[in-house]
């Protein structure tokens, strides 16, 4: 029986000693190959990424294409960004997000950012829940997958106080 058919999901979490506006961290990132359910998460080098909620698909630079030797898996496709429509490639990777969550086969497009080699968007946050607090302060941003159970601040309002 897999993990997933005994309910068990893989998560991560990113904490930040202050309050933040962009959630970034280290990610890895590998060429695209199957793994067992009980397989180790291999090595894989780490980038420096932003979590984007506003972006539909997740991107990689060319410096992640050309450190990892990353053959693009289609022609180019159109593309649209916040500064109009450009031509992008696809790759398929492997994105290792911590030591328990890995996930596999997806698939990114090349762009141009500054400052990060890579953006996690939708695409992947979708697949799962993700969650951001503010706590004393300090921004801690957690994401599992897949999807544990619907959260809905209102619902536990509304129960908290009678209503």
């Amino acid at each position: 029986m897999s993990k997933k058919q005994r309910g068990q999901f893989a998560a991560c979490t990113i904490q930040f000693d202050h309050r933040v506006s962009v959630l970034e961290g280290e990610v890895g990132i590998g060429q695209a190959r199957t793994l067992g359910p009980d397989e180790p998460t291999p090595h894989a080098p780490k980038f420096h990424a932003v979590w984007d909620t506003g972006a539909s698909k997740s991107v990689i630079t060319q410096r992640v294409v050309s450190a990892l030797n990353l053959p693009h898996i289609f022609p180019q496709v159109p593309v649209y960004t916040a500064n109009g429509l450009r031509q992008a490639n696809v790759y398929l990777v492997n994105l290792y997000l911590s030591d328990i969550m890995r996930i596999t086969g997806i698939k990114v497009m090349d762009g141009e950012m500054t400052g990060i080699d890579a953006l996690i968007g939708m695409d992947v946050i979708g697949l799962g829940d993700f969650a951001i607090t503010h706590s004393d302060g300090r921004t801690c941003m957690t994401f599992r997958a897949p999807s544990g159970k619907r959260i809905d601040y209102v619902e536990q309002f509304k129960a908290y106080n009678g209503r």
